[in-house]
């Protein structure tokens, strides 16, 4: 993954989705958290975030936003 596919995908997000700036921001913030761990899929990755101690909503937040990623 490199940051120019991310920076599309928030434009995306942005023009065509008509998400809010906070969203985008939280969006940005979930990529690159996973983009700079050292997690090498994504199902580790998400099973990490379960383990740890986030909220439900920012959890699924984090998960919604990988999936439409992904996809």
């Amino acid at each position: 993954m490199d940051y120019k596919l991310i920076s599309t995908y928030l434009d995306y997000c942005k023009t065509h989705k008509r998400l809010s700036s906070h969203t985008i921001r939280a969006y940005k913030n979930d990529l690159m958290q996973f983009y700079n761990s050292d997690y090498d899929h994504v199902e580790s990755y998400i099973e990490h975030l379960t383990q740890s101690n986030i909220k439900t909503n920012t959890l699924r937040r984090k998960i919604a936003c990988m999936k439409v990623f992904y996809n």
